[in-house]
């Protein structure tokens, strides 16, 4: 009867760790989903990775002379990737790089599924599912470029670089604005770079 009293016990403890660890683990997994951006039937995968399962087809880097701003050195490195690969399905850009190095993969398909294709004034479909992103964390944070968090979430406020930052380093932006963030809401748990800003504002948020 002990014996059995002894191994109710043990088992209950085991289950309530599995409990206490899955509510620690889970809430932090939800956290980093994403919904990428495309461009010309092109994934970008910036401080993030894709969630679908690719093939690694090689790596291109920016020309000596790339442009600074972010916008155009993406369209630049897409360039630069479709020299040497005829078809291929996102590029993963390397953190600390300065979005002047990137993966080019492809994306395994289903043997059946056909390819959608638009039309020919419209920009190519890209499957929904390849889109999906687990953001990387950098700093302590998460830092969506070109991304979008999935999750629910609050927005605690938007931050912006000061003029006097004059720094067109990707990576320096990056830096500061992540900086800027956790100074003015300690309490964040990611910043969603705005479009269109060159890296120097961003929202704030805290996930649900």
């Amino acid at each position: 009867m002990n014996q059995l009293k002894m191994n109710f016990m043990r088992l209950l403890r085991i289950f309530l760790a599995a409990v206490f660890i899955s509510t620690l683990v889970t809430p932090v997994l939800a956290q980093t989903e994403g919904v990428a951006n495309d461009r010309d039937g092109v994934v970008f995968f910036i401080e993030s990775m894709p969630a679908s399962p690719y093939r690694h087809l090689g790596t291109v880097e920016c020309s000596a002379f790339s442009p600074d701003d972010i916008d155009p050195l993406l369209d630049h490195v897409l360039k630069q990737a479709r020299k040497n690969y005829e078809e291929f399905d996102a590029l993963i850009f390397r953190p600390g790089k300065g979005l002047c190095k990137a993966d080019v993969v492809q994306f395994y398909r289903d043997p059946k599924a056909k390819r959608k294709r638009g039309r020919a004034n419209e920009e190519p479909q890209v499957d929904a599912a390849y889109k999906l992103s687990k953001a990387v964390e950098r700093d302590g944070m998460l830092v969506f470029v070109q991304n979008n968090p999935s999750n629910e979430y609050t927005l605690l406020g938007r931050v912006e670089t000061p003029v006097t930052f004059r720094s067109k380093d990707i990576e320096e932006l990056i830096d500061e604005i992540s900086k800027i963030s956790k100074n003015t809401y300690p309490d964040m748990d990611a910043i969603v770079i705005m479009e269109g800003s060159n890296l120097r504002k961003a929202s704030v948020i805290k996930f649900k």
